[in-house]
């Protein structure tokens, strides 16, 4: 599976969900189908920020372009969740502001602890790591962000697991596809309790339990994710220009088409 499939997949999955969001009434299966988005597109910012993290004007030319992506997702965003009730506007951002965190989380890494470089990996270097991460996590969550806490920290996730199963020389995964998918279930597995933990305000246990049994789509989804992502080969396929266009503008005109149609339909 390579990367042009990959993105096909997020883009489309994306779609699915806010569809079965918005006109559908959550359907359960658009949404189980739906959770496979988000995922697929983190992990698709850091296998390119490890193809490009050495040559600095792609750096900054891809900063650039996540800034230029959150300010024009937000008002989509906030028309494609909210409508016209205006007042609600400041209870959600977009999710580029939750991949441009991660995407800062692992510059921070790598100015850290280089990949090419053999670095003193001291506690001090350590700490000052764990506090960024955290740091990241808890702007993420003060601005309302999507996917709250955990967010930037799915993307930095990925980054230490492609970082340790894929050879920079050859862009080939040392492991084999169901070893991914286990380490990556794995991931899941610490990533979603944490999630959910945050959005029963930090309750207790029997609160976080519920919270996964109402949240059962998001599981599946990310299970099906975890099984996409093994079977990526690590090569981009397809990636003529108008395609790259559609990709990286896809966030907020789809956003934007389903707002104006809510607010339409009322």
């Amino acid at each position: 599976m390579t990367g042009f499939v990959l993105r096909i997949i997020a883009m489309v999955t994306m779609l699915t969900d806010h569809i079965a969001c918005q006109f559908l009434d959550n359907q359960v299966i658009m949404r189980s189908i739906g959770r496979l988005a988000f995922p697929i597109y983190a992990f698709l910012l850091a296998e390119g920020f490890l193809i490009f993290y050495k040559d600095k004007d792609r750096v900054m030319k891809h900063i650039s372009s996540l800034i230029v992506l959150i300010v024009a997702s937000e008002f989509f965003y906030d028309l494609m969740e909210f409508g016209t009730d205006f007042g609600k506007y400041f209870n959600s951002q977009n999710n580029i502001i939750t991949l441009f965190l991660g995407f800062l989380g692992m510059l921070i890494t790598e100015k850290l602890f280089p990949r090419d470089e053999k670095s003193k990996k001291d506690i001090r270097s350590i700490f000052v790591l764990a506090s960024s991460y955290l740091l990241l996590g808890f702007v993420n969550y003060m601005t309302k962000s999507n996917f709250n806490l955990v967010g930037p920290w799915l993307v930095i996730a990925y980054y230490w697991f492609i970082r340790f199963c894929r050879n920079p020389k050859t862009n080939k995964y040392n492991w084999k596809w169901y070893t991914r998918f286990l380490i990556l279930l794995l991931i899941f597995a610490i990533y979603l309790p944490l999630y959910f933990w945050v959005r029963t305000d930090f309750g207790t246990f029997t609160d976080l339990i519920q919270k996964m049994k109402d949240y059962i789509p998001w599981i599946i989804g990310h299970v099906g994710a975890a099984l996409v992502l093994s079977l990526y080969n690590g090569k981009l396929g397809y990636h003529e220009g108008w395609f790259k266009r559609l990709y990286i503008s896809f966030y907020p005109l789809h956003a934007c088409v389903i707002g104006i149609v809510r607010v339409i339909i009322g």
